[in-house]
């Protein structure tokens, strides 16, 4: 058993011991990143019931996550005798199960069992093809909203007001409760529902809770939603009066991240108005970042209005710890982001770095120029772009195009979208072209079809199929190929009907990015769909060799990085439409919470941040101009350096990187080498704001411009750089050809294809 006095003595500072050594008393603890708040809650548990002798049964501690709620207890063990009982540390949902499984004569429901996810969906199913509604909703949309209704909504009125704008789910929703009461079923939301309904009605429970439960603690106060704040105040309040000796509150408004799910940052940020005795501790002293990077998260989130005053502050000192890119265009930053981890990965393993991003569409570029430099790395809450389920269907459809025996890709997409043709359908097509294997997969339904081998409705179903492959072949544009399978399988309607929200805009950026990488492919002379399919083909072999490695960057969405820590951090993309996203720019409580999610990335790199934009992105056979992030421009200028890459070349940034990073192999002593002036503007805070309200009033509009050629000295023809010619358009630059008049040669890479041209006819962007 670990010594309890010298851990508080050793391992504590001055704020943290306010927020453990109390016995009694309202504690609001504003923990900030990185400053060890699951060593205060833990600290705590143990010092009431080392210290305070207050018996484990009457300590009730609440997080998130199962595993959150292992560590807390793993830690916990540490500071008791072998063999002490232990209180009670789980999630809202299991200690909510475990009061109506305990409460069955209280709660009036014997042996209840739980719907999961699955026969949730099975049950709402059943309900939708009774209705007749199969063509109008799919069960997992319903279930998503019902759900969603079940986190935000207290009391949904038996009127059904709340579904006014819905009548069609009202019906299924009201079904969907009949069917539960009758099957003595609830679902997972239910849990919390019964227990705050059971603290509601019944005196004698709440009465016996109070008795027996003294001291509340819960962690991440900032996830929660409003069933579980309601439920926080019946556990400690008989009407207005406290009725547990101790409730510690454990959070930071400035992650809150989840409104998509359900949490609310309201509730954090009301805790004095619901408990006006609470005392409110700030934590600011963090343990993971070095103090500059500290001082850049502190000046970002202090934009938001809706926060708790407060600034990190860590014993580590630095300098020069945050660089900003501006790259030509998402390619170039793909590019030079894979120079950075070549130059680390030298001496230092690649798992010290994570590259972090808005939204998963956004990895195409980087996988593809970590693939093409031999970097290993591993997709954190995701897959690879390439083996994500969307794009697997539709190359699967190309793969068809281009060669119509292709019996894995055939199966794979018989039935995607739904055509109602199941496995006994397949079975009977996979025997008959074993006994026809020179027919081509439309001859051979051809013939099903004339031969009535399968039913009327399966031959409908399955012309449809063939129908949509009509004059396309493997020597057609890619991005017409795509743009037909698109429209005749209606596979983005698909997407939307069976996916919720969120998911389906994911799934859907993810297939906007395959069209621009289709696009850039083209540029590049991969213009037919079985060439395009063949560099997709070599990307993933690549791609499998890397697998294995036991060093490789972790690549993820800035969400799933919440929680995780790293050496380095790379965040990228950093445009406006990007991040913040289309969706949060017209709303002021959406935008803070875009701009917490910066801070988050922000305050998960310990020793350097690497913040990136591209100033065009290729997109529709163009390169489309781009405004960087607020949030990127927030940072204050000196704490930034920000490097102009357009004028950069490979061996710059080796220099550059090796430079920062102060490997053995640096090319300076202790200096750092920048090719251009900071291309960061001095902008007064009106200048700023004018430049996001344009950028939103041309996305609200439609007019969002393509990029206008500017004037630039000729002796900055680099490769990558983006340049613009009268007929060809936009291009990148691929190689430059000085000539003995003193012009250049310059080889341009355009949508049309590959031009060598004299640099009088070009103008950079």
């Amino acid at each position: 058993m670990e010594d309890f006095k010298k851990h508080l003595e050793n391992n504590l500072n001055a704020q943290q011991l306010k927020a453990v050594k109390p016995k009694n008393g309202i504690f609001q603890v504003i923990a900030g990143a990185g400053s060890g708040k699951t060593r205060v809650i833990t600290s705590r548990i143990a010092n009431l019931i080392t210290t305070h002798n207050v018996s484990p049964s009457a300590i009730l501690a609440l997080t998130f996550t199962n595993k959150a709620a292992k560590e807390m207890q793993e830690r916990i063990i540490n500071f008791l005798d072998a063999g002490s009982a232990m209180p009670f540390i789980g999630t809202f949902h299991s200690y909510c199960l475990q009061i109506l499984k305990t409460n069955k004569a209280i709660f009036n429901n014997q042996d209840f069992t739980i719907l999961d996810q699955d026969d949730q969906q099975k049950l709402i199913a059943s309900i939708i093809k009774r209705k007749n509604l199969t063509k109008q909703v799919t069960p997992k949309n319903i279930a998503y909203q019902i759900s969603t209704i079940k986190n935000t909504v207290l009391n949904v009125s038996s009127d059904g007001s709340y579904f006014k704008k819905d009548p069609l789910l009202h019906q299924i929703y009201i079904k969907y409760e009949e069917e539960k009461l009758k099957s003595n079923c609830l679902d997972f939301d239910d849990l919390m529902l019964e227990a705050l309904h059971l603290f509601k009605k019944s005196k004698r429970f709440k009465d016996q809770f109070h008795e027996r439960v003294q001291h509340i603690l819960v962690d991440e106060y900032q996830d929660t939603n409003v069933v579980q704040h309601a439920l926080l105040k019946q556990m400690c309040k008989n009407s207005d009066q406290i009725m547990v000796d101790s409730l510690c509150i454990v959070g930071d408004e400035d992650q809150s991240i989840y409104s998509w799910r359900g949490a609310t940052v309201d509730n954090i940020m009301q805790i004095k108005k619901d408990f006006p005795e609470t005392h409110q501790i700030k934590i600011e002293q963090n343990y993971r970042s070095v103090q500059p990077i500290l001082e850049a998260a502190n000046h970002v989130i202090a934009n938001n209005k809706n926060r708790n005053p407060k600034k990190l502050w860590s014993e580590k000192q630095a300098r020069n710890r945050i660089k900003g890119l501006c790259c030509t265009s998402n390619y170039q930053e793909g590019d030079i982001i894979a120079s950075f981890l070549k130059v680390y990965s030298k001496e230092k393993p690649l798992k010290d770095c994570a590259v972090l991003y808005r939204t998963h569409f956004q990895s195409r570029t980087i996988e593809e120029a970590l693939i093409k430099n031999s970097i290993p790395y591993k997709i954190v809450g995701g897959v690879q772009f390439y083996e994500r389920k969307e794009i697997k269907d539709l190359l699967a459809y190309m793969r068809l195009v281009a060669n119509p025996f292709d019996r894995v890709s055939f199966f794979r997409v018989i039935n995607t979208p739904s055509r109602k043709l199941g496995e006994q359908f397949e079975e009977v097509f996979y025997d008959h072209w074993n006994l026809n294997p020179f027919l081509k997969f439309d001859e051979l339904s051809n013939k099903l079809i004339e031969d009535k081998v399968i039913t009327k409705s399966k031959a409908e179903s399955l012309l449809a199929f063939t129908k949509c492959f009509e004059n396309l072949t493997g020597s057609d544009k890619p991005n017409l190929c795509l743009a037909r399978i698109l429209e005749r399988t209606q596979y983005i309607p698909y997407i939307k009907a069976n996916h919720e929200i969120e998911e389906a805009e994911e799934r859907i950026g993810n297939i906007k990015e395959l069209a621009r990488a289709i696009d850039f492919f083209e540029g590049q002379k991969i213009d037919t769909v079985s060439k395009f399919l063949d560099e997709v083909a070599l990307i993933q072999d690549k791609l499998s060799d890397k697998n294995e490695a036991k060093d490789f960057v972790q690549l993820m969405t800035l969400h799933a990085a919440k929680g995780l820590e790293f050496e380095n951090v790379i965040m990228t993309g950093l445009e406006e439409g990007i991040f913040p996203s289309t969706r949060s720019i017209y709303e002021d409580n959406k935008l803070e919470e875009e701009r917490r999610l910066f801070y988050v990335g922000m305050t998960r790199a310990k020793e350097r941040l690497l913040l990136s934009h591209s100033k065009h992105r290729y997109a529709y056979g163009q390169m489309e101009e781009q405004t960087s992030s607020r949030f990127f421009d927030e940072v204050p200028q000196d704490l930034i350096q920000i490097e102009d890459c357009a004028y950069m070349g490979e061996h710059h940034f080796a220099r550059l990187f090796s430079d920062w990073i102060g490997l053995k192999g640096s090319f300076g002593p202790g200096s750092i080498i920048t090719f251009g002036e900071s291309s960061k503007p001095n902008l007064k805070p009106s200048t700023i704001v004018n430049k996001y309200k344009e950028f939103a009033h041309k996305l609200g509009t439609g007019t969002v411009k393509q990029p206008q050629p500017v004037q630039s000295v000729s002796s900055v023809w680099k490769k990558s750089r983006a340049v613009t010619h009268p007929k060809f358009g936009v291009g990148l630059i691929d190689d430059v050809e000085k000539k003995d008049d003193g012009n250049f040669k310059v080889t341009v890479k355009f949508k049309s294809g590959i031009k060598k041209l004299d640099s009088s006819f070009l103008k950079l962007l």
